[in-house]
């Protein structure tokens, strides 16, 4: 710092030695965008001036430009920048030209600087250390600014990136641009607007193809200035053409200014056009001596000045001495309120930084929140195992069917990662026919066959942990465990034959509606996937399949001394011991789904 404000000290006195003389030769004209890379941490002095040049201009020329080196040595930018392109337009020089290419770059504007060091480098007889600079600054650049290539289907079209008029379709070369988003417009009368977002990476050539559509419904502007002026008509950040204008516009509000030579013009005024009516509106012209730039986050979020919405994206204007209310808003975002005192010869640069809207439904994905779900599922298990489901041929066994219904309380974090409590009820039924077996009467023994109703079920509780992941179509992944409470049902009847003896022969019977109910004891996983459809910013619907293990805690049995059967002639009979199910059941349940979100 002390070695920077002792070089601006020298260019001071520099400039104070040199006031009688002329300053240095003019610059070319040109322009461009970009940012500097390795800049000397001060600027050069103010070059010896060559007489024969209106003393006044060069002057005010150094005026401005000792200004700038002030600025400049408090990190000032923005009002730097605009001291050394004041002194630019009223004297050209190299150090003015050099110092704003800097300024430029420190403002991150890498397009502009990119054509300022290239104007630099048009000057003749630069010395070495500036040319060194500048095409090191040049190559740097090159690679953070793109080109955007228009093709408009309407010859005479206005064209407008970023609020900034680029003329008139077709446009005679590619546009320089930073690298970043930024806002085409092409205009035309009678025909619909186009405008497209672009996202340009540094070193790339974007093409654009903008076809113009004619206004199917309008009504029409007429604009004049108060004193009969003629000046620059800009409708919606486009120039459309001179006062008096009167023109085709889409119905809606439309943001309209007027621009002069200068500082003439006036600030944004709002012009609502309606179908099939003519709007008019007349703007005094005035000297608006000051000046704001806004530079909204995110990059396409809309600007206002004082109640009037003048676009999207990064927006520069003239406006009047006082108090001004600029406002930016984007949907999923809060709002952007600040009032600005402007005085004479003030530029304003304000960073419109719009934070998120937490109960925006953009961001509901993200952010943590307590959600119900109730889900309903068809059930199938191949099997149900044990002695008594899983016997062997001749006998008949069918896949076990039902359903299950669960309700789910989930807390979800940001990350989509949410673990939460669960409960509901599961039913399977099947049968088993033609199972070979026996009954057992005090000293005999009559084979025969039954059938087998049997029935799961019972309460489910547990937890679980899920992964959801996407917006549109958001996946669940997820897998519980717990515990299912309940029983097995075993309604039993069949046909069997008594025990032959030399007093009785043998002789067939049938047993019917006889019944036990175990109590059943499981554990459970239940891995699933999800796929759902938002409706709505709260509730949305889902389809998923799971897949639930019972793993048995204690396998439910028929205990034969527990029921006595009556048995033909031999007695009463009790059937053998035998467990209902297996260790281990797998049940598929694909099903349907809803979800609440707070």
């Amino acid at each position: 710092m002390k070695l920077r404000r002792t070089a601006v000290a020298a260019s001071l006195f520099a400039c104070t030695v040199l006031q009688g003389s002329a300053l240095a030769q003019p610059a070319h004209a040109g322009k461009g965008a970009a940012k500097p890379a390795g800049a000397p941490a001060s600027p050069a002095p103010t070059p010896a001036a060559q007489g024969g040049e209106d003393q006044g201009k060069k002057d005010a020329a150094r005026e401005h430009f000792q200004k700038g080196l002030t600025l400049f040595d408090e990190e000032a930018w923005d009002a730097a920048l605009v001291e050394f392109m004041t002194s630019r337009s009223t004297y050209p020089t190299r150090s003015a030209t050099k110092n704003a290419a800097l300024c430029l770059h420190k403002l991150h504007r890498f397009g502009e600087a990119l054509a300022m060091f290239e104007e630099l480098l048009a000057f003749p007889n630069l010395p070495a250390e500036d040319r060194q600079l500048a095409e090191r600054e040049v190559k740097t650049l090159r690679a953070l600014v793109g080109t955007i290539t228009l093709a408009a289907s309407e010859a005479g079209a206005s064209v407008t990136l970023d609020g900034r008029d680029q003329g008139a379709a077709p446009l005679a070369g590619p546009i320089r641009v930073d690298a970043g988003t930024h806002t085409l417009r092409v205009y035309k009368d009678g025909f619909e607007p186009f405008e497209a977002r672009l996202q340009v990476l540094g070193g790339q050539a974007q093409e654009v193809r903008a076809t113009l559509r004619p206004l199917m419904q309008a009504g029409r502007l007429k604009v004049t200035e108060a004193n009969g002026r003629v000046l620059d008509v800009v409708v919606d950040n486009v120039v459309v053409g001179k006062t008096p204008w009167d023109g085709a516009l889409a119905p809606g509000d439309h943001a309209v200014v007027l621009r002069g030579a200068g500082a003439l013009g006036t600030q944004p005024a709002s012009a609502p056009v309606k179908l099939n009516q003519v709007t008019p509106i007349m703007l005094a012209a005035e000297e608006l001596t000051a000046e704001v730039r806004v530079t909204p986050t995110p990059a396409g979020a809309t600007i206002a000045v004082d109640g009037v919405t003048v676009g999207r994206g990064t927006w520069e204007g003239k406006l009047r001495k006082g108090r001004h209310t600029i406002e930016s808003a984007q949907e999923g975002f809060l709002p952007f309120a600040r009032v600005v005192t402007l005085e004479d010869d003030n530029r304003e640069v304000i960073a419109a930084e719009l934070l998120r809207d937490p109960s925006s439904p953009l961001w509901n994905q993200s952010r943590p929140r307590f959600v119900l779900e109730l889900d309903a599922a068809f059930a199938v298990a191949p099997k149900l195992g044990g002695d008594v489901a899983g016997c062997a041929s001749p006998c008949r066994t069918r896949p076990a069917l039902g359903f299950a219904a669960l309700g789910r309380g989930v807390y979800q974090f940001r990350s989509g990662f949410g673990i939460g409590v669960e409960a509901g009820y599961l039913l399977l039924k099947t049968s088993v026919d033609d199972r070979a077996t026996t009954l057992t009467p005090t000293g005999f023994r009559n084979p025969g066959t039954a059938h087998d109703a049997l029935t799961l079920g019972g309460l489910i509780a547990g937890g679980n942990a899920a992964m959801r992941l996407g917006s549109k179509a958001p996946l669940t992944l997820r897998l519980g465990a717990g515990v299912l409470l309940g029983s097995v049902s075993d309604q039993r009847s069949g046909d069997f034959a008594t025990q032959a003896r030399a007093s009785k022969p043998s002789h067939a019977y049938s047993v019917a509606d006889v019944g036990e109910s175990p109590a059943a004891r499981y554990f459970y996983l239940t891995p699933e996937v999800r796929v759902a459809l938002p409706i709505g910013d709260h509730v949305e619907l889902s389809a998923g399949v799971q897949a639930m293990v019972l793993i048995a805690l204690s396998q439910p049995k028929w205990v034969g001394d527990q029921k006595q059967v009556l048995a033909g002639g031999d007695g009463s009979g009790t059937f053998p011991d035998e467990t209902l199910t297996g260790k281990t059941i797998v049940v598929i349940a694909p099903g349907l789904g809803a979800r609440y979100a707070f």
